[in-house]
């Protein structure tokens, strides 16, 4: 049990095809609580899918950037967002990690979106 996030992304050229996942995230609840916060608006249903604007993930890649920078701010910018099975509440190296790979994943996804493309943010805890 535990906190599994999916980014996935529903090509404009296969809709008919299956969603392909382009990101997985494992416990990073203060990812979780950015989308939840920017994407679902307040609270978000477990499973449920929600869409993803490209600006909105160009949002969040500043958000990790500034955390980065400047490591103090992450309680303010991307705090971490407490629930059952959700991990762990501490400004941690796996904290920082999360951080990174988040920005890893968002140039990664960003370079192979083309137009029409959608993506999808979901979890399942």
């Amino acid at each position: 049990m535990g906190l599994d996030m999916y980014l996935t992304k529903r090509s404009a050229a296969a809709r008919d095809e299956q969603d392909e996942m382009v990101a997985y995230w494992r416990k990073a609840n203060h990812i979780h609580g950015w989308f939840e916060r920017n994407v679902a608006y307040g609270e978000l249903e477990n499973c449920e899918l929600y869409p993803v604007s490209f600006e909105q993930l160009m949002s969040l890649g500043i958000m990790c950037q500034l955390v980065k920078a400047n490591p103090e701010s992450a309680p303010v910018l991307l705090p971490r967002q407490e629930g059952f099975f959700f991990g762990s509440s501490e400004y941690d190296d796996d904290y920082f990690m999360d951080v990174d790979d988040t920005l890893g994943i968002i140039r990664k996804v960003c370079d192979a979106l083309q137009d029409g493309d959608e993506l999808f943010y979901h979890a399942w805890w």
